[in-house]
């Protein structure tokens, strides 16, 4: 993954803790409106049976606007157990890069639920 540069606290330490789940060539960028910034994870793969070309391939953390500001004023262990959770929401994404029907975006909603994780 590409060096990141994200200016909000809950998105760059999300980032840093998914770092290892994506290709090394990821890139990672903080998209959206300023009051509610989402964070989106992409990277292409080379073809594969029955796709020619490159194939793009994205994953769109979403945040709900609790989180976003509720994350800086957290204890940093609090802080760790909200990345640990995104992540392991992450380790249930299916990239199955050979199947022709697969999606090659993907939606990970951050509720307040992962306050209370």
């Amino acid at each position: 993954m590409r060096p990141v540069h994200l200016r909000h606290t809950v998105l760059y330490d999300v980032a840093i803790c998914l770092i290892d789940l994506f290709p090394s060539g990821a890139d990672v960028a903080e998209i959206g409106v300023e009051a509610t910034p989402a964070l989106f994870v992409s990277w292409r793969t080379s073809g594969v049976a029955n796709h020619p070309g490159n194939i793009g391939w994205g994953v769109h953390y979403r945040f709900e606007a609790q989180v976003l500001r509720d994350y800086p004023t957290l204890s940093l262990d609090a802080r760790q157990r909200i990345c640990d959770r995104v992540r392991e929401m992450s380790r249930q994404l299916d990239f199955n890069y050979a199947d022709p029907r697969a999606s090659s975006l993907l939606v990970v909603d951050i509720d307040e639920s992962v306050l209370a994780a």
